[in-house]
């Protein structure tokens, strides 16, 4: 493959470079030819970058070939197309830097984590077998879908050596019954309870009352250990239904 930098700017500051190894496609419109690149850090295979110059009419043809030319066989590590910056072009019938576009993804995906209440959950799945969810750092940015619970259940969340943004959301996926569930930590934050606000805000920790984890209601839990801890939001149907201790 074909290691050789290609390298646009344009007039606004922006700028792209790829290896001619990337390119995977040249077309052409009038005045204008279009360059497509493999975007490498896309989850992907159909993401692609692309770079639009404007060329002189009637030579789209003649830079097609040109460009097709440089990317078999650069002549040196790097070659700078167009630079509009400095009105450098490589070839005498680019004019300009279009446009400049990159795929960053078609979509990115959250660690979904299937929370165990019942007593069921095997050791080293983040779930153990006394009716609890244990969460590690390394689940930072997971969804965790709660059960009902199956006796008086604990959330264990990191207590130290915690990374600034380490976070986490429960999603409530079956009305809770008559057990609490209790995470330790230092909370503060503002949820959203039967349509009113309510400010949580203690050391050490929030309580979801038994029977009142409804089916939707959510939290999220965000740590800011240079802010006072643990930051949270969310939305129960059930008046009462969390508070701080």
């Amino acid at each position: 493959m074909n290691t050789g930098f290609l390298v646009f700017h344009n007039a606004s500051d922006t700028s792209y470079a790829n290896t001619a190894g990337a390119l995977t496609g040249i077309s052409s419109t009038t005045t204008a030819v279009t360059l497509k690149f493999n975007n490498l850090t896309s989850i992907t295979t159909t993401s692609s970058d692309s770079v639009v110059l404007t060329v002189t009419a009637g030579y789209e043809e003649a830079v097609v070939e040109w460009l097709a030319q440089v990317a078999s066989n650069p002549a040196k590590g790097m070659v700078v197309i167009a630079d509009d910056q400095n009105s450098v072009y490589a070839h005498d019938k680019i004019t300009a830097v279009s446009s400049i576009s990159v795929d960053s993804g078609a979509g990115t995906f959250k660690n979904v984590i299937v929370g165990l209440l019942d007593g069921s959950g095997a050791a080293g799945t983040g779930m153990d077998t006394a009716h609890d969810i244990t969460l590690t750092t390394a689940q930072s940015g997971s969804l965790i879908t709660v059960p009902t619970t199956g006796a008086t259940s604990t959330i264990t969340i990191p207590q130290s050596s915690i990374p600034d943004g380490t976070n986490y959301r429960f999603v409530c996926e079956a009305d809770s019954g008559a057990h609490t569930i209790t995470l330790l930590g230092a909370f503060e934050g503002v949820v959203d309870i039967n349509s009113s606000a309510v400010q949580l805000d203690n050391t050490t920790n929030i309580v979801v009352a038994a029977s009142d984890f409804k089916i939707g209601d959510w939290f999220e839990i965000v740590y800011s250990g240079t802010a006072g801890g643990w930051k949270i939001s969310g939305a129960f149907q059930t008046a009462s239904a969390i508070a701080a201790n």
